[in-house]
């Protein structure tokens, strides 16, 4: 990954105001080991407060789940696509949670 963790922390903190120091650092462990190489782009935008790229794989990206969800939340939609790039059938349950 291209991107530092204590990068990540900075920019989870800055972009929710409520986050704590524990939560931002669980979030970013968990963003450093697990996510898909192929989400590092919306990941670099988001820490750099860019427009987040339509990067579709598969039916879904990151901002169609933004937008199912009728939210700006990067951070869960990021994860969310992170599932459904390693089980598709989790990941399009964990999409439409609650708007079926």
């Amino acid at each position: 990954m291209n991107i530092d963790k204590a990068t990540i922390i900075e920019a989870i903190k800055s972009h929710n105001e409520l986050a704590t120091d524990h939560y931002a650092e669980v979030m970013a462990e968990k963003i450093v080991n697990e996510l898909d190489e192929r989400l590092e782009k919306n990941l670099i935008e988001w820490v750099n407060n860019e427009e987040i790229s339509d990067l579709w794989i598969g039916t879904y990206c990151v901002n169609a789940i933004m937008a199912i969800r009728g939210d700006n939340n990067f951070l869960d939609a990021l994860l969310t696509m992170n599932l459904y790039l390693q089980d598709e059938d989790k990941g399009t349950r964990r999409i439409w949670r609650g708007r079926r």
